[in-house]
């Protein structure tokens, strides 16, 4: 009788030493921000002037604002002032926007809007987009606007969205040489600008260690980070003019019959916004 030949590997793991096991690091999950870095401004009306380049996430973060600060039952003005690109008036009802996009009528637009803003001692979210010149030409005539607003019970907040490009600081550099230096500023840099391949840190190491970041840290101003969000989801999400909350809830927006996201797209937009309020907890008093 011919011989079987068993070509079965041996599996017999007696006596073997285990191997350790190297997990790789959770980015997801990052660690909880301490919540005591910044100042408080509860119960304190507040301007925010939100700047950086084209598609930094400006809008996005006003959005997420915007539903937290609904959610609350605060109220706010919400102003778009990008003279190429308006998109918050797609996710947000009443927006408020100059009526042209030429440089020097917005800037006295967004003057009369502050002075309105400080007269009713009333909060607002300003988008002021990638091709901003009116805060420069405001700045270039009230140097001290800052101040101005401080001294009329209105606290202004710099908030300024940065990808990995060092380009990306050009507006930061500018305000602050422009002598615009809010105690309430936040440097926020968007991982989803970032390879998602490398540590968050390594990818950003060149725009952290530029002098102009470090001056406007080195003077009090918070670092935070924005977390990916998946970008098919969010131009999905966006393609639906849905809000977040509406994505991961599975919801449609009044009047409106809205396809829902799929099970795993809205398990996604869950950890988001989850991972957003633990990322801007440092800041939560800075919304109205």
């Amino acid at each position: 009788m011919a011989k079987v030949l068993d070509f079965r590997p041996n599996r017999d793991f007696a006596g073997e030493e285990e191997v350790p096991i190297g997990l790789p690091p959770a980015a997801t999950q990052p660690a909880a921000p301490q919540t005591d870095l910044a100042i408080n401004l509860s119960g304190k009306p507040k301007v925010w002037f939100t700047v950086g380049a084209g598609r930094t996430g400006k809008t996005t973060l006003i959005r997420w604002a915007a539903e937290i600060i609904s959610n609350n039952g605060g109220s706010t003005i919400y102003a778009a002032a990008d003279p190429q690109n308006r998109s918050l008036v797609n996710y947000i009802d009443g927006v408020a926007q100059p009526p042209t996009n030429d440089a020097l009528a917005t800037s006295r637009w967004l003057e009369m809007l502050l002075r309105h803003a400080m007269e009713q001692k009333t909060s607002a979210l300003v988008d002021l987009g990638g091709g901003d010149t009116s805060l420069h030409k405001l700045l270039s005539t009230f140097p001290d606007l800052a101040t101005t607003l401080d001294n009329a019970g209105l606290v202004p907040v710099a908030v300024y969205l940065l990808g990995p490009r060092v380009d990306d600081l050009a507006a930061l550099a500018s305000f602050e040489a422009l002598g615009f230096q809010p105690v309430a500023t936040v440097l926020i840099r968007n991982e989803g600008l970032a390879d998602p391949t490398m540590d968050r840190k390594d990818a950003f190491a060149r725009l952290i260690r530029h002098s102009a970041y470090k001056e406007a840290v080195g003077r009090g101003a918070i670092e935070l980070w924005m977390p990916r969000l998946d970008p098919a989801v969010a131009q999905e999400i966006e393609a639906k003019r849905i809000s977040f909350g509406q994505a991961r809830d599975a919801q449609s927006p009044k009047g409106r019959k809205v396809g829902p996201l799929g099970p795993f797209d809205r398990s996604r937009v869950r950890t988001w916004l989850n991972t957003m309020a633990m990322e801007m907890a440092p800041i939560r008093s800075w919304l109205p």
